[in-house]
């Protein structure tokens, strides 16, 4: 049997495995008093089920909201693309200044073989 590779615990696995993100969560918090953060928002659906009804390739989409009240978050944007990027994942990013805080979103897309551990983009 098939299992689907747990893309949501690899991502945040990920995320708190680089020390400069102070903070990871799957939910905006009530106030942000913890910088840099991360917030991330992770959805998945079947992309090829096989004749015995298993998920055998399955499309993600992973989606990582940074957040710092000062400085740059270049550093730990290029860290995630580069992270996400050796994996496969392609990304697409944004940049905002919202009254003093800065947030860059990166969204990260790919195709992931629940077989083979590998990572496809859609053609």
């Amino acid at each position: 049997m098939t299992e689907i590779i747990n893309m949501s615990s690899k991502t945040f696995q990920l995320l708190k495995s680089i020390s400069d993100i102070k903070q990871v969560a799957s939910n905006y918090p009530d106030s942000f008093a913890v910088y840099p953060t991360a917030i991330c928002q992770i959805s998945h659906k079947a992309h090829f089920v096989n004749n015995h009804m298993q998920e055998v390739q399955t499309e993600w989409t992973i989606t990582v909201d940074l957040f710092v009240d000062y400085g740059s978050l270049t550093d730990i944007t290029n860290k995630l693309i580069s992270l996400f990027s050796a994996m496969g994942f392609l990304n697409d990013t944004a940049s905002q200044d919202l009254a003093g805080i800065t947030r860059t979103v990166i969204r990260f897309t790919g195709i992931v073989d629940n077989e083979l551990g590998r990572v496809y983009q859609k053609g």
